[in-house]
């Protein structure tokens, strides 16, 4: 809306702008929408609604804005493809082999379907589905609100994070730091208990309205007890800022006298003070000084007079008090949580839409690498993506920017390989939440806006908090990639007993499919679980993110993946070979290799569980719920195929002896105990 009369009217467009310090409006300039008035009085004529308006404009651009996949989908959509495709390739093999060498087309498919429930890792979805589900219910109890379950692993790859200083860093709301007396500077909770400093910051609450909007007016009120400091007094003129003078005046009646409070810009109080000459310059460098740390300096100053003259503030003698300094203070835990950052190998980098010195200030508060290296909106219009590309390489400070700067910062950081994750609270982050990697809203003071465009939602407006999530969402995405390596390393010795029969015409098929389905629908996803519930690793904040575009495998963990699965196959062969040559009862060699898999398969979890800890030392130092459920369950489940007889003879198995048990529980340990081993050595290694 065009402002068609204006008075003293301020606005608080942190909302829109990202600047915390309220807009002084005049005649002729937009008032615009989701911004609030905190001060003053006006009439505006509307000229748009809807779309037009520059809220509106806003959410029209998020429409365009798609969702971007994370690198987790992206990766497992391209093993389930490969696989699939190596299964297709394996079932017309298995029955073009087995209908040639035996003439059973019908038994050929029989064997081909097995391999394929075999090859094909069904648990996968189970894995993804159960551990996001679970992962939201975790991230909820640090204050995290997933919006979208991919968003909770992802954030556990962040690189960047970018930060809207205003309301996230800050609270977004002006507190007293400190006041000056004479030449005496003093902080604001001691000013509080001194005579003069008392009397300064009770001159400055009662220069207000009554009911007063603005947070400067809220942040005097807040430091004294306004109903014990107006108590004897009666409110009879106020005078509120007019452009000649930025200075608020309220006259108070005080028994016989009348109390006159005045605070405002320092140079309009020293005017009204009659101050000229060396003490202004000393009072103009101080606001100079105290705007480069990004300080708000108001000047407070009194005067007394006879009852009855309110008509003007003319012939009021006012006594200069003191300068207060105003600002919106850091957050508790941001500076900690900025470390813990960097000690992650995450970048932070602050935007704002306030003034550079403000951002440079908080910079240095906050403890970011750089805070002297600050980019302008102005400055970064100027520049191309190409070389906005490069600035965002070195710069972690933005000031004075636009939500289109916001969505280019967002941009260049990608096109620099950087996952991104964006916070923010007002209607301006909304276009570059819904571009980042990550976008997190803030969920007290966030707008509805920008938490329809986020990921993620902070519910408690804390920056700590999202420092927790990124630790949760990197153990989330370790304890999937432990449950994806075990479920490739149990595919191969089930896939390879499936196949090798299928090779050899004198041999029996092992691995029914019904035995196949028993162990991939009822113990392989009980068993994924296992790692759902694994503690993080306690120094998994110092190790730095993994790999923008890599895979849930990478080389090293396919590696480990395909030893231990041909290491346990390499068991299960060798104890079927060896009763096949013993002409062992199909029935019995059936059942030793069915067990084998089941024991291996729970020595696969419990050695999966740690990258760093052995199987024992995990057992010990880690405790984990679902391990002695996982051990009883498939234990129960092995006696109740082996022992029942109905069960048992419907499988086509044999009993077997406790010494047979303990043999297997044995040898499947010791099949992958070079694991164990290489975590020893590797610890050594590095000196841990």
């Amino acid at each position: 809306a065009e402002l068609v009369t204006v008075s003293s009217l301020e606005f608080d467009e942190s909302l829109l702008t990202g600047e915390s310090i309220p807009i002084t409006k005049s005649t002729g300039e937009i008032a615009f929408t989701g911004s609030l008035a905190v001060r003053g009085h006006g009439r505006a004529r509307v000229i748009a609604t809807g779309n037009e308006t520059e809220l509106g404009k806003i959410g029209k651009s998020i429409e365009s804005i798609p969702y971007t996949r994370t690198h987790l989908q992206q990766s497992i959509d391209s093993i389930v493809k490969a696989i699939g495709g190596i299964a297709l390739l394996t079932v017309i093999a298995i029955v073009i082999i087995y209908g040639v060498t035996r003439g059973s087309w019908l038994e050929g498919g029989i064997a081909a379907i097995a391999a394929a429930m075999a090859l094909i890792p069904e648990e996968f979805p189970v894995i993804l589905t159960l551990f996001m589900a679970l992962g939201a219910w975790r991230m909820a109890r640090v204050r995290v609100i997933a919006r979208q379950a991919p968003a909770i692993e992802a954030l556990g790859s962040v690189t960047v994070l970018c930060v809207d200083k205003t309301g996230t860093l800050t609270r977004n709301e002006m507190t007293v730091s400190e006041v000056q007396i004479d030449h005496r500077v003093i902080p604001a909770h001691a000013a509080v208990d001194s005579e003069d400093g008392f009397e300064l910051l009770r001159i400055a609450s009662l220069a207000a309205p009554k009911t007063p909007f603005d947070p400067m007016d809220k942040a005097f009120r807040a430091l004294v007890e306004i109903e014990v400091i107006t108590e004897e007094l009666i409110s009879v003129a106020e005078f509120p800022v007019i452009k000649e003078r930025l200075a608020y005046i309220h006259i108070w009646r005080q028994g016989p006298s009348l109390l006159v409070a005045a605070k405002g810009a320092p140079e309009h109080i020293a005017k009204l003070c009659g101050i000229e000459g060396v003490a202004v310059e000393e009072i103009n460098q101080r606001v100079t000084t105290a705007g480069e740390k990004g300080l708000r300096v108001i000047a407070v100053a009194t005067a007394v007079g006879e009852a009855g003259k309110t008509e003007s503030i003319e012939g009021f003698e006012f006594r200069f008090l003191g300068l207060t300094f105003l600002k919106d203070p850091i957050r508790e835990g941001v500076p900690a949580s900025v470390r813990e950052c960097v000690t992650a190998g995450i970048r932070t980098i602050m935007i704002t839409g306030d003034h550079p010195t403000t951002a440079r200030s908080i910079a240095q508060e906050i403890g970011l690498h750089h805070p002297n290296d600050v980019l302008t909106g102005s400055q970064l219009s100027l520049l191309s993506d190409d070389e906005l590309s490069e600035h965002v390489r070195r710069c972690q400070v933005f000031a004075r920017v636009t939500p289109g700067d916001k969505l280019r910062l967002i941009r260049a950081l990608q096109a620099n390989g950087e996952v991104v994750a964006m916070t923010g609270d007002g209607i301006n982050d909304a276009p570059a939440l819904r571009a980042a990697d990550i976008g997190i809203a803030m969920g007290g003071r966030g707008t509805d806006v920008a938490r329809e465009a986020a990921h993620l939602i902070i519910t408690d407006d804390d920056f700590t908090s999202i420092v927790a999530g990124i630790r949760r969402g990197r153990a989330i995405y370790a304890n999937i990639q432990k449950a994806m390596t075990y479920v490739i390393a149990i595919h191969i010795p089930i896939f390879g007993m499936a196949l090798v029969p299928v090779l050899v015409a004198d041999w029996p098929l092992i691995l029914v499919p019904a035995l196949i389905a028993f162990h991939e629908v009822i113990i392989d996803p009980a068993s994924s679980i296992a790692f759902e519930v694994e503690s993080p690793d306690p120094k998994i904040m110092s190790q730095p993110p993994r790999k923008p575009h890599s895979g849930v495998f990478d080389r090293k963990e396919i590696l480990l993946a395909l030893l231990q699965g041909f290491s346990i196959f390499t068991l299960v062969f060798v104890i079927f070979l060896g009763n096949i040559a013993s002409d062992t009862p199909e029935e019995k060699v059936r059942a030793l290799t069915f067990a084998t898999l089941v024991i291996a398969n729970v020595i696969l979890i419990l050695i999966n569980r740690s990258r760093t800890l052995t199987l024992w030392e995990a057992l010990i130092k880690r405790r984990n719920k679902a391990i002695p459920w996982l051990i009883f369950g498939a234990t129960t489940l092995l006696l109740l195929l082996l022992n029942v007889p109905l069960i048992r003879e419907s499988f086509d198995l044999e009993a077997l002896q406790w010494k047979e048990y303990l043999s297997l529980v044995a040898l499947s340990y010791l099949s992958v105990s070079w694991l164990d081993l290489h975590k020893i050595i590797t610890r050594r290694r590095s000196g841990h």
